[in-house]
């Protein structure tokens, strides 16, 4: 239809009564609806119905012309509430179109019933209330005789769609394979672009849950073909919905590029028609990518967006799906509260929504996502309400994870030792990261060795209670400072040769070692073991026996050895203090945790994680801004995250219940070099003074040591004199005269020592001696 043609197509026919206008432009708005031009149908249907969310007048016109203006608007109302997620219009759409059904049946016209059927059919999909809409539109195919083939395609494809949003995916084939002929018979492309999209839709939900590669295969011909037909058709909107679908598609098989590409012109084309839903939809299909490309932050920026968008309409079934998403990214920055709060709004909305197999989607990700910080009792709890919500699912891939979800509670229960056993998170957002945690993830089922490196406060502890629990071990997890101890309590701790020294930290007095039987034994700075012990430890690699005093035999023990520290252990061996042959044994699997400085990605997601555990440490809430979160990126932390955690606790310490931290107050901290600096009151303490004293100091610190010490090079770097220099570290900066390397006698020639002729040296020369 040329869209520019339905003002004179109304002038034209001025002569009609006002009933057989309202019937003529309902017409022109119902060509404008299947073209996908809702804003333009609506202005057509302007005289009778000013705007959406009110009830049209209908009282000048006939019984006949009312109704179809009635089902006409409540259609149109149902787009615009899905479109712009407006709250309550899917409600309303059901009212107008429930009205012009009881007067269409009063009038016995049985197929504007039917077409009221398919409707109303649409607005309960759209709310997730799937039952409701398979009877409606099982009365349809029960009177098929009653209404145009045009009107039985559009009916079995919603059929399908319905059976596709609740994973009954062979009986969506089967609603698809029945409107084939009739689709191939139509000249209608807007119905030919519809079927081949939900088509594509329904092969590429096969070929993830039956790993079938034809599927997907021919589902990108199909969506090739729904994006000709629409674009025949003049259909925007659909499109759009083509690009999501494929976006969505080359994300489920890994081809990430051309996933945000699709993504990109999807949410392009739907953000020209200010479309707010369709925007949400897709970027909570760009976060379900973004997580499978372990870009956990970015998701959970994006997708926390979606909600905000959805929650403010009806489409249920969209809302529960985003939230899912959420949960599953907030759990995976370690923001364990809020991600189990999140999922279980999940599942409350397909529960209450009716969309069962969105709800025991969200149950299963809960387990999946969260087991190792739930009880066992919780986790059988959740387990047995996923059974129930799941009976009915005919969803492969689901059913599969349910079974793997009740192998896991299985496991739970047979490893009682383990329970009481809760790593804390290795939190973080960065790609860089994700793949160290995947590494570490990989390398955990081996019982060899494992060494991880790293600075002061980077997590090297965490991410080693992480690889004991992910190994599966049974026995415990402890833990020994190499550092921390004496020699001979040390020994005591490892081996068990003295008995009664330093017991109260060890069971029995027999030693870490065989604490650690069956599980894992954390050695911390490894790089401090003494001589003796690297030789115990290395035969207890090596053959896994431990030497105890007054035994005549080896005793054979089972323990996992993870190493941790922060030196270069290859410059430890080069100088000889630490042995080779333990060092490649220790370092067959490798694991350095770059600082903060270089993954700052990673330190909004780990102050967040901070900011929630100090919140219920103290009961305070504390607002940090997210741009405050952001700038946080920049703030010079030599203590990594033990230094971030240490700034969180002192703002909670310090600040009133219900502050709010800005980027303003994080930007102060990080220009100022006072310690006494904090985010709750950033402008504490300060002297200008002492501040620029301390940045001088730390300007020339830098510049000694990128010297050797030596003044005259770092006074050369720092731009001024020697003289200069010298003053300054003999006045205000004496602390640093230490870092200075002593100058060096000049060695004085000793033809030019003594004058011709001898006698007292020339004054010259003194100043040379000088």
């Amino acid at each position: 239809m040329d869209l520019a043609s339905y003002p004179v197509q109304i002038s034209d026919n001025a002569s009609l009564n006002r009933s057989e206008q309202a019937r003529l432009r309902c017409a022109l708005a119902k060509e404008l609806e299947v073209a996908g031009n809702y804003e333009t149908a609506c202005t057509v249907l302007s005289e009778f119905w000013p705007r959406v969310g009110q009830r049209p007048q209908t009282e000048d016109l006939s019984a006949g012309a009312g109704a179809e203006l009635l089902l006409r608007a409540g259609a149109l109302t149902g787009w615009s509430g899905s479109l712009k997620q407006l709250a309550d219009y899917q409600h309303l759409a059901k009212d107008l179109i429930t009205e012009s059904e009881r007067i269409f049946s009063s009038l016995g016209e049985a197929s504007k019933v039917l077409e009221a059927h398919i409707e109303l059919a649409l607005c309960y999909w759209r709310e997730a209330a799937f039952d409701e809409a398979r009877v409606l539109l099982q009365s349809v195919a029960e009177r098929s005789a009653s209404v145009s083939d045009e009107l039985k395609i559009v009916a079995l494809l919603r059929s399908a769609e319905v059976e596709r949003s609740a994973t009954r995916l062979s009986d969506a084939m089967q609603f698809l394979k029945e409107a084939l002929p009739l689709v191939e018979a139509s000249s209608n492309h807007a119905l030919k672009g519809n079927f081949h999209n939900t088509h594509g839709n329904v092969l590429t939900s096969l070929g993830a849950s039956e790993n079938r590669s034809d599927y997907i295969d021919q589902s990108l011909i199909e969506f090739a073909a729904a994006s000709f037909h629409f674009e025949q058709a003049g259909h925007i909107r659909y499109r759009a919905r083509v690009e999501n679908n494929l976006g969505f598609l080359f994300a489920r098989i890994g081809r990430f590029d051309e996933a945000h590409q699709h993504l990109d012109d999807a949410r392009r084309l739907f953000v020209s028609l200010r479309e707010h839903g369709s925007v949400a939809q897709i970027d909570e299909t760009r976060a379900r990518a973004l997580l499978a490309q372990g870009r956990n932050s970015d998701a959970e920026r994006i997708v926390r967006t979606a909600v905000n968008t959805l929650q403010k309409g009806s489409d249920l079934a969209f809302l529960g799906e985003s939230l899912t998403t959420h949960g599953t990214a907030l759990a995976r920055l370690g923001r364990t509260e809020q991600a189990q709060a999140t999922l279980e709004r999940a599942i409350a909305v397909g529960e209450e929504s009716g969309d069962l197999e969105g709800a025991g989607h969200a149950a299963l990700t809960v387990i999946e996502e969260l087991a190792e910080h739930l009880s066992e009792h919780a986790l059988r709890a959740l387990y047995e309400r996923a059974d129930e919500l799941l009976k009915g699912s005919q969803h492969p891939e689901r059913l599969k994870r349910l079974r793997a979800c009740a192998r896991r509670l299985i496991a739970a229960k047979d490893a009682p030792a383990r329970r009481d056993f809760a790593a804390k998170p290795f939190v973080y957002a960065s790609e860089k990261t994700a793949e160290i945690v995947r590494y570490a993830h990989n390398i955990a089922v081996t019982d060899r060795p494992a060494l991880i490196s790293g600075e002061t406060g980077t997590g090297k502890e965490v991410l080693a209670r992480l690889l004991h629990e992910w190994s599966g071990r049974r026995g415990k997890f402890v833990a020994v400072n190499c550092a921390a101890l004496s020699e001979s309590i040390l020994e005591s701790q490892l081996f068990g040769h003295l008995k009664g020294s330093f017991t109260d930290a060890i069971e029995d007095h027999i030693g870490a070692v065989r604490i650690a039987v069956g599980g894992t034994l954390f050695l911390d700075e490894i790089g401090e073991l003494s001589s003796e012990n690297q030789g115990k430890l290395l035969r207890l690699i090596e053959c896994g026996e431990v030497c105890t005093v007054g035994s005549p035999m080896p005793e054979h023990v089972d323990v996992r050895i993870i190493a941790a520290t922060n030196h270069d252990l290859k410059q430890d061996v080069a100088r000889g203090v630490f042995r080779s042959d333990l060092f490649y044994r220790l370092s067959a699997f490798h694991v350095e945790i770059p600082p903060l400085r270089e993954r700052p990605e990673d330190i909004p997601a780990i102050a967040r994680h901070f900011i929630e555990e100090a919140s219920t440490r103290h009961g305070k809430r504390l607002g940090f801004t997210p741009e405050s979160l952001e700038r946080m990126r920049q703030l010079p932390l030599k203590g990594n995250a033990r230094e971030l955690r240490a700034m969180i606790e002192r703002t909670f310490l310090l600040a009133a219940d219900g502050s709010e931290i800005s980027a303003q107050a994080v930007e102060t901290v990080l220009v100022r070099e006072s310690q006494k600096a904090g985010f709750s009151d950033a402008w504490a303490g300060c002297s200008l003074e002492e501040e620029v004293r301390l940045y001088e100091s730390n300007l020339i610190r830098l510049a000694l040591d990128a010297s050797k010490g030596q003044l005259t090079h770092a006074a050369r770097l720092l731009g001024i004199t020697h003289q200069g220099l010298a003053f300054i570290l003999n006045g205000r900066q004496k602390e640093l005269l230490g870092e200075r390397k002593p100058a060096n006698k000049r060695r004085v020639s000793i033809l030019r020592a003594q004058p011709k002729g001898g006698g007292r040296p020339r004054k010259s020369d003194k100043k040379a001696d000088a």
